[in-house]
């Protein structure tokens, strides 16, 4: 079993990407984290790429209480996404040298199979796309570690959904907002547009302080990030002050991406989680591109 004190920092790694922006911003006023980046920057960070040498690392922080791995590559061939497995593998060693009793990976619902249907985490992983895969091989990596491992950090792999001011949809109103344009949706046989199972970056960083601070022996080895149900993304839309411009949905195009959060709730010990178009924008803002 891995010892460690309670006053030992958390340790953020990839603080200066999109989630890591979105977690600085909500957890600015929580004390002892501990923030990485591979890079001199505007932000006060421990500067430390995953390719040097982990004695640096310990050197300079000789323990921490928890990891949370935010960093990972979420575009790219096949050969760049399979780097997601390397980094969570890296933050398992990073957990092991500095005494953390647990790590938190950033996984995604394109490990899912879409249907009709909420996801649960027991779901049989079905990724339709080289992002889903790469991530699934990811979480596989971290299960055969975890039963490898006599002692060590408890892994929890975090299966987030779409992040207000993190995700596709987001970037597509920033750049529409920049050039005056709309937002292309597509539109099904029904008259409706996509749904999908979105998050507030506060609600993000809500959920990842619970997992961080909660007792580890409650905490599942898988588990949902997302509002308790689906958003159309059209009303995200107008809300941020912009029109969509349908286009009549391939076949290809998914209605639904949903995710079953009841796992979620009994962990954090919240109910609900609000997936209303308005809260799900209010701590960021689509106009400038930056948070409030």
């Amino acid at each position: 079993m891995t010892h460690q004190r309670h006053d030992a920092p958390v340790l953020v790694l990839g603080s200066t990407g999109q989630l890591g922006s979105l977690l600085r911003h909500h957890w600015r006023d929580r004390q002892n984290v501990v923030w990485q980046a591979r890079r001199p920057g505007a932000v006060p960070a421990l500067v430390w790429s995953a390719q040097d040498d982990l004695k640096d690392l310990t050197r300079r922080l000789p323990r921490a209480r928890a990891v949370v791995a935010l960093w990972g590559v979420v575009a790219g061939q096949a050969d760049a996404l399979a780097a997601n497995r390397a980094l969570a593998l890296r933050a398992i060693e990073i957990a092991r040298a500095t005494g953390a009793g647990r790590v938190l990976h950033c996984s995604s619902a394109a490990v899912y199979r879409p249907g009709p249907d909420p996801l649960p985490e027991t779901a049989i992983p079905a990724p339709v796309n080289a992002y889903g895969q790469a991530k699934l091989e990811m979480e596989q990596a971290i299960a055969a570690e975890q039963n490898r491992m006599a002692q060590g950090p408890q892994n929890i792999i975090m299966r987030i959904g779409n992040v207000i001011g993190a995700d596709s949809l987001s970037r597509a109103m920033m750049q529409a907002r920049r050039c005056g344009t709309a937002v292309t949706l597509d539109r099904f046989a029904d008259g409706t547009g996509p749904r999908r199972s979105f998050l507030a970056g506060a609600d993000l960083a809500r959920c990842i302080a619970r997992l961080v601070d909660g007792p580890v022996n409650i905490l599942p080895p898988v588990i949902n990030l997302a509002a308790s149900s689906a958003t159309a993304m059209a009303d995200l839309v107008r809300h941020a002050g912009l029109e969509p411009d349908w286009r009549r949905a391939p076949a290809t195009a998914v209605p639904l991406v949903e995710l079953d959060t009841a796992r979620l709730h009994q962990c954090i010990g919240q109910t609900e989680i609000s997936a209303d178009p308005l809260h799900l924008m209010s701590d960021w803002s689509p106009t400038c591109g930056w948070l409030r």
